[in-house]
């Protein structure tokens, strides 16, 4: 179960519990890996009323917003509220490469600062290819190979596997284009 509250008070932080927060951690709820009913919870304890959660549904998986100033749906309230309280997604960008023929190459950093890479290629015929980490390291060891001489940290979890292709897709969307084929 998520639990959320939220003082009305504009400079208070909010205080979230994740279900995964074992030591009592605040952390802000990533909404990329909320299902509509959690949405509706979590609307629910913004003294809201459901139909928000469907908006902010579509509004994150249609639409794939990037950040909450987008979602105009929303009254300005409820925006400020998950400004305070959520993120979409957890993905932090560490460093980004584009090259001429406009393959862009990043590195991700993950909530326990370990790297992971993603790329996404462009095509002559208009097609976008992500290639995305599924782990972070590599336990091959190959010496011609940056993430082979890291070693094996850990496999990713399924959101954050998801979150990188995610990213791609709505950045491509935003420029009325679609990402065509996820490869690992």
């Amino acid at each position: 179960a998520i639990h959320c509250s939220i003082n009305e008070n504009a400079d208070a932080t909010p205080t979230i519990q994740a279900p995964e927060t074992q030591l009592g951690q605040d952390l802000k709820l990533d909404l990329l890996k909320l299902s509509l009913s959690e949405m509706e919870n979590l609307m629910s304890s913004f003294g809201e009323p459901k139909f928000r959660a469907k908006q902010l549904h579509k509004a994150i998986f249609d639409t794939r917003i990037q950040s909450f100033s987008e979602m105009s749906a929303l009254p300005t309230k409820v925006r400020e509220k998950l400004e305070r309280a959520a993120t979409i997604g957890s993905l932090k960008i560490a460093k980004e490469q584009v090259s001429k023929d406009g393959t862009i190459k990043r590195a991700y950093a993950l909530h326990d600062d370990r790297l992971i890479e993603s790329v996404l290629m462009p095509y002559d015929d208009g097609r976008y290819t992500a290639c995305i980490s599924s782990q972070a390291g590599c336990a091959q060891g190959c010496v011609f190979c940056a993430t082979g001489q890291m070693g094996f940290g850990r496999h990713l979890s399924s959101d954050e596997i998801f979150e990188q292709a995610f990213r791609f897709s709505q950045e491509l969307q935003q420029e009325g284009k679609r990402l065509s084929n996820v490869v690992f």
